[in-house]
């Protein structure tokens, strides 16, 4: 039984050494673990060593581009008080710093693309984290129990935004909700069982979430304000109702019906608008002249051989010619007020401001 236990012992001790392929000093001193991913990129794994303190992971290891850190990575790692991943990190695996009770800050840099689910769960005392455009995906529960949960300053309209990405709702949360602007993403089942009736998503969106709606039993209507639409993760609007509408721009319907996962919904178009028709003004006495402004161009009509002069109402002359045709079109520069003089008839007064 003794000679057993040995074994075992000898066997796991044979394991750990296995998990990683070399360990290396990080910038902050901490002893890091890394896995060869391909010939030239790794990705940090967990190891012997729980590393504390302030953490930096390097961009690079052995001459390896550092562009992943594995699930469970520095799960539990009670000790960690900050962390900062560089840009060269795509990937942050499911649970990578979940538990890690004394993180106070976590910063990723550009060109950090998914989040794995529940990275920073239970991460009680995280309330400052900084989040990168490059962001592609946020996985389901990524800051649930955390800090930042409680930062009132990151709620708006009962919504969790951090950064510029919509990361989780409250759901007692009814009526009309517009997503704030410069919102780039919406996280995975960030507005679950939500009991909205009417959703505004912004221009810029650039992604929403997998399950995101999931249960969104009320929502009649999505109300989308970008003519591109953004990456839409699968099953984003699973058990809301069969007539939901998704309204989208004059002239976007062919992209959103051609984009993945949006050609299952019902598109709408919203109604073009009717072009404003021409501003036109008569000469009083002189019907057989008329002046229109459409867009910035004025047309002046039945002014065949006469002085025609354009001036903005501080005087400055615009245009000045004898009309050796019936009609004329001057492009005017800017929006506002201007005087149109035909020969000696009374001055026309014309606005562009459209």
């Amino acid at each position: 039984m003794k000679r057993l236990t040995i074994t075992l012992m000898l066997l796991a001790i044979v394991m750990v050494a296995r998990a990683f392929d070399f360990s290396e000093a990080a910038p902050t001193g901490q002893t890091l673990y890394y896995t060869i991913t391909s010939g030239n990129t790794v990705k940090v794994v967990s190891g012997t060593d729980k590393p504390t303190g302030r953490l930096t992971i390097p961009a690079t290891a052995q001459g390896h581009a550092v562009t992943e850190i594995a699930s469970m990575a520095f799960n539990g790692c009670t000790g960690l008080t900050s962390v900062t991943v560089p840009g060269s990190v795509a990937t942050i695996g499911m649970r990578a710093f979940a538990g890690c009770s004394a993180l106070t800050s976590a910063f990723l840099g550009e060109g950090v693309q998914t989040i794995g689910m529940m990275v920073f769960s239970s991460c009680t005392a995280l309330d400052t984290i900084s989040l990168p455009t490059t962001i592609t995906q946020i996985s389901a529960g990524c800051f649930s129990y955390t800090g930042i949960e409680n930062n009132f300053e990151c709620w708006q309209d009962s919504m969790l935004y951090i950064s510029h990405y919509l990361v989780s709702s409250k759901q007692a949360r009814t009526g009309i909700l517009t997503v704030a602007d410069n919102t780039f993403g919406i996280a995975n089942i960030a507005l679950q069982s939500c009991h909205i009736t009417k959703c505004v998503l912004p221009e810029g969106l650039r992604f929403i979430g997998e399950q995101a709606f999931l249960l969104c039993s009320l929502l009649d209507t999505v109300q989308m304000l970008d003519t591109i639409p953004p990456t839409l993760g699968d099953n984003a609007f699973q058990g809301t109702p069969s007539t939901m509408t998704i309204l989208v721009p004059c002239g976007s319907a062919a992209a959103y019906n051609a984009a993945p996962n949006w050609n299952t919904l019902n598109i709408v178009e919203d109604t073009c608008p009717t072009p404003a028709p021409p501003i036109s003004i008569q000469a009083a006495g002189t019907p057989m002249f008329k002046a229109a402004v459409n867009g910035n161009i004025l047309t002046v009509s039945g002014a065949e051989s006469q002085l025609i002069t354009v001036t903005d109402m501080a005087g400055r002359r615009i245009y000045s010619a004898t009309c050796a045709q019936n009609d004329i079109r001057v492009a005017l520069p800017a929006k506002g007020l201007y005087i149109v003089n035909i020969g000696n008839a009374a001055p026309l007064k014309v606005s562009y401001s459209r």
